[in-house]
């Protein structure tokens, strides 16, 4: 089988997101670690913006963090992460698409741009407070879809994670911690955190 290849940033959340699905499911690869300000020769041949995750697998090129972890979940054996139940997948897309929509906006101006006045800066937090409660509501046991981890807290798990290292963050609802906390604790985090990265 042809080799994995992929070009990774090692703090980006959506290059999390396909480290932990290739390590959830013992996935071989090899890691380019890139520099978001000079990407290398090799990725800009690959994508014209120079943007990481990027995949290659053999002849093929994937890009989009979402669409690289549902083609390893579906091309490789190990732990299914991707709901087969169409309603679950759906939820599970949701939960994606919310992660890196309105989630992520809000983030972004809470961490690195935040309003200079004291009012739009507590309706950013409260938004904040909003997306927190929301998950706290949807959280089962003990992951988003139910008892098994799936793509949804694959996809919603790093941006998370970055809202809980900014100071000033709202406090997270009990459910969301102890969710947080199980993923952070989990062999495949842990794995990609300490994997070294091998320079292209």
């Amino acid at each position: 089988m042809p080799s994995l290849i992929l070009h990774s940033y090692r703090r980006c959340p959506f290059a999390i997101r396909v480290r932990m699905v290739l390590e959830e499911k013992g996935i071989p690869y090899t890691v380019i670690e890139e520099s978001l300000r000079e990407p290398s020769a090799d990725l800009l041949r690959y994508h014209p913006e120079g943007r990481v995750p990027l995949l290659r697998h053999g002849d093929e090129v994937i890009y989009e963090s979402s669409v690289i972890t549902e083609y390893l979940d579906e091309a490789f054996p190990g732990p299914r992460l991707l709901p087969a139940d169409p309603k679950q997948k759906a939820r599970m897309r949701l939960w994606t698409y919310w992660s890196q929509t309105a989630f992520k906006a809000d983030l972004d101006a809470f961490k690195y741009a935040p309003p200079a006045d004291e009012a739009s800066l507590a309706a950013v937090k409260d938004r904040l407070i909003a997306h927190l409660d929301k998950l706290e509501a949807a959280l089962q046991a003990p992951y988003l879809l139910g008892p098994e981890l799936t793509l949804a807290d694959v996809h919603v798990f790093p941006l998370v994670r970055q809202l809980s290292k900014v100071a000033g963050a709202p406090a997270f609802p009990p459910k969301v911690s102890a969710w947080l906390e199980g993923i952070l604790a989990r062999p495949s985090f842990a794995r990609v955190i300490a994997k070294p990265m091998a320079s292209a």
